[in-house]
């Protein structure tokens, strides 16, 4: 290639010539490749070198947005592999993290689009995982939940709590719950598909569907062991009884529960719950007849959130709560989940 070919290549940013030969520019004292690209130097700046020994004895140094030092580069995968890095090793610390992420010289936007490229997601969306799995190991490492927040990286807690709700399906005080001394669990195969049954020594904390934990958008973290089940003491026993309660109410032998409960939330969601235990065995109240009962007939939006949110599922029977038109509307274990269980009250209840 004579010199007009290869500026002609240096213009058009030709990956194909790349390793044919390389040029530096006078003005920096940089060598590149022919696909670098840096800003185009004025052709009367640039030179050309068969080999980048030629280069490095005229006195250039090597590129490092290009590196044509190396025999193999590509600058994309680099960008990707060093973010993920940074994220990884600095994921608490917001001031040195910006930081270093703005030492790289690249735009978010280009950085964005190969690190997605890359891993499928975002650098905001990784660094959530990375975060979030932090404060998981925290919490079940018995830290409080502000302290497991601020050493995630997390200075506003809304945000945490957000967040964390999002990869986990729960809330950092439910998480945390789970993994004190004294609660114990264990998985309970029904009609309905597997139901986790936690409890303390005094009460069920939750019966939900086995696996609800959310993974999505390649997060990492492990799943919460279904087998962690302490036997030898009362919270053992609560399980065991919470177990034989349901199956007879999944073979028709029982109506009501007779357990004690302590489900986690607010004082409305709360209030709504207990509201729950009210509605008969075989018998459904909308929304707008549950707000009635909970004492507020205008915040059936509200209450319709409560009822979603509820952690204990069929001991309090919040399946038993429809639309105004007979629509069955959502349920945590899936519409056909909430179909079967009136469908079997309702056989039973005659």
């Amino acid at each position: 290639m004579n010199d007009d070919e290869m500026w002609e290549a240096v213009r058009d940013c030709d990956a194909s010539c790349d390793g044919k030969f390389f040029y530096g520019v006078k003005t920096t004292g940089i060598y590149c490749r022919p696909s670098c690209k840096s800003k185009l130097a004025r052709r009367e700046n640039v030179v050309f070198f068969r080999t980048r020994e030629e280069a490095e004895t005229a006195g250039f140094r090597p590129c490092k947005r290009c590196r044509p030092d190396l025999l193999q580069y590509d600058p994309a995968l680099e960008l990707s592999e060093r973010t993920k890095e940074l994220l990884d090793q600095h994921f608490s610390d917001r001031l040195r993290l910006g930081r270093d992420m703005k030492g790289m010289g690249v735009s978010r936007k280009h950085l964005t689009q190969v690190f997605k490229q890359k891993y499928d997601l975002t650098p905001s969306e990784y660094l959530i995982r990375v975060r979030i799995a932090a404060a998981r190991q925290l919490l079940q490492d018995g830290s409080e939940i502000p302290d497991a927040a601020g050493m995630a990286g997390y200075e506003n807690l809304s945000e945490f709590y957000d967040h964390f709700r999002r990869q986990t399906g729960m809330t950092p005080a439910r998480y945390r719950q789970i993994f004190a001394d004294d609660i114990s669990r264990n998985v309970l195969d029904t009609p309905i598909g597997p139901l986790r049954i936690i409890a303390s020594q005094d009460a069920v904390l939750c019966v939900e569907q086995a696996g609800r934990e959310n993974s999505d958008a390649g997060a990492q973290a492990d799943q919460i062991p279904v087998d962690r089940v302490i036997s030898d003491d009362s919270s053992g026993e609560l399980v065991k009884e919470c177990e034989a309660q349901l199956t007879e109410y999944f073979s028709g032998e029982r109506r009501d529960f007779d357990l004690p409960v302590s489900p986690e939330g607010t004082d409305f969601q709360k209030n709504v719950w207990s509201h729950l235990r009210e509605i008969p065995y075989g018998e459904t109240r909308t929304y707008g007849e549950l707000a009635a009962m909970a004492g507020n007939q205008k915040a059936s939006r509200a209450v319709g959130m409560a009822n979603h949110c509820n952690p204990i599922l069929i001991v309090i029977p919040c399946h038993r709560v429809i639309g105004a038109n007979g629509s069955l509307t959502g349920y945590a274990a899936g519409i056909e989940a909430k179909k079967f269980l009136l469908t079997m009250e309702k056989r039973y209840a005659v």
